[in-house]
């Protein structure tokens, strides 16, 4: 596995003290969906655009800077 994605999105969610039933608020969810997107390995670029939109944290950059430290040898 490359990053646990939806672990990615709760440790934001930690670290900016935002709780699951505020997030799922945000993303017009219920919080139990909340609780299946944060234990998803992956998730879909426009569901993660989204995310990264509301929480105003960029986890593609997250995503590029974890590939370039994992492959330097690829850039």
């Amino acid at each position: 596995m490359f990053v646990h994605v939806g672990g990615m999105v709760a440790e934001v969610m930690y670290q900016q003290h935002v709780s699951k039933q505020d997030f799922a608020a945000r993303i017009a969810t219920d919080p139990s969906n909340v609780y299946r997107i944060l234990k998803k390995e992956s998730i879909e670029t426009n569901q993660l655009y989204r995310y990264s939109k509301e929480l105003n944290h960029n986890f593609f950059k997250d995503l590029a800077e974890e590939f370039e430290r994992r492959f330097p040898e690829m850039l």
